[in-house]
């Protein structure tokens, strides 16, 4: 980069050598700071620096001098973030198993600047997350769908899953998916897509991690896709392990000390009809494998009541089970 474009940038980096090295206790003597802007390419004088701090605090950014020291010293204070929401931040993107490993450490190192020179350190944690996501362009594809979303136009990928040989097996012999996309979650520790798929006229779901080669299309959602009214809440509540299926009215009894399960996943709104020792609740399910393992989960405290076909496709479930054994 050429001298005079180093220059340029002398205000931004300037904050940038103040937002990492400085904070309410820790500051740079004038010396240290044209130091640091010379490692940059930039060379500095006293008088320019003045200039350019009260610059900074013109713009909002409260630049201390600290007249204890000698030589006086100058820091970054009041920050964006407490340190208590930055260290939420990375705990939150450390155990998001979706981002591989080396674009957590990558955005960490960017929250850094927030913190200022002792709050970095405070954000050296570790998130054990087992299995995580090696797919680098997920953060890309995300943005590209929430991109489609508001622009209201189609996208198109790529789907795979992985065989026995732990090697990618693509969906439709490889051939592109075309879905007009309706919503991401977060559901089960991974992105999920909600979309309609513009082929087989149907909503479908798909894991973003194992979505591949995601391109924007120019081509405006279908009058099929918009009619698409999705709640992600009440639809990620009544879809289980995010299988598709069809939906029903379910009856379940449970047993009281199930009411707490009932109503983390439901939440308060379902009613509840009391029996001795146990209630009736009728929720709207996406019959599917995963409900039924769910409901086999809780043993003799949760039983499916209604309808009969849902209750003989659990029993047909459960039956095909004990026969392996």
């Amino acid at each position: 980069m050429a001298k005079s474009e180093n220059q340029k940038l002398k205000l931004i980096r300037l904050l940038e050598i103040l937002m990492r090295h400085t904070d309410d206790e820790h500051g740079m003597d004038m010396a240290q700071i044209i130091s640091a802007l010379s490692e940059f390419g930039i060379s500095a004088e006293r008088k320019s620096v003045y200039a350019d701090m009260d610059c900074l605090s013109e713009l909002g950014f409260e630049v201390l001098k600290m007249t204890d020291a000698r030589p006086p010293k100058y820091a970054l204070v009041g920050r964006y973030f407490e340190s208590a929401e930055l260290k939420m931040l990375v705990d939150a993107i450390e155990a998001a198993k979706f981002i591989p490993q080396s674009k957590c450490r990558e955005i960490v190192k960017k929250l850094e600047l927030f913190a200022g020179k002792k709050g970095a350190r405070d954000l050296a944690r570790r998130v054990y997350v087992d299995d995580r996501s090696e797919n680098r362009s997920i953060l890309y594809a995300v943005d590209a769908i929430h991109t489609a979303i508001n622009a209201s136009v189609l996208v198109t990928f790529k789907y795979f899953k992985y065989n026995v040989e732990k090697k990618k097996e693509y969906h439709k012999g490889g051939a592109r998916y075309r879905v007009s996309p309706l919503s991401l979650v977060w559901n089960d520790e991974n992105y999920y897509l909600i979309a309609f798929d513009e082929d087989e006229r149907i909503v479908k779901n798909f894991r973003v991690d194992k979505m591949e080669s995601v391109d924007l299309t120019e081509e405006p959602r279908s009058l099929a896709a918009l009619e698409c009214h999705i709640d992600p809440g009440s639809y990620t509540r009544k879809v289980f392990g995010m299988y598709g299926g069809r939906e029903e009215l379910v009856v379940l009894e449970c047993k009281d000390s199930l009411a707490g399960v009932i109503i983390d996943r439901f939440g308060k709104n379902v009613f509840f009809e009391r029996r001795d020792g146990s209630f009736l609740v009728r929720l709207k399910i996406t019959v599917s494998p995963n409900f039924f393992a769910w409901v086999s989960g809780f043993g003799k405290d949760m039983r499916i009541v209604a309808p009969t076909e849902v209750k003989d496709e659990f029993l047909s479930h459960v039956r095909a089970i004990s026969e392996l054994y």
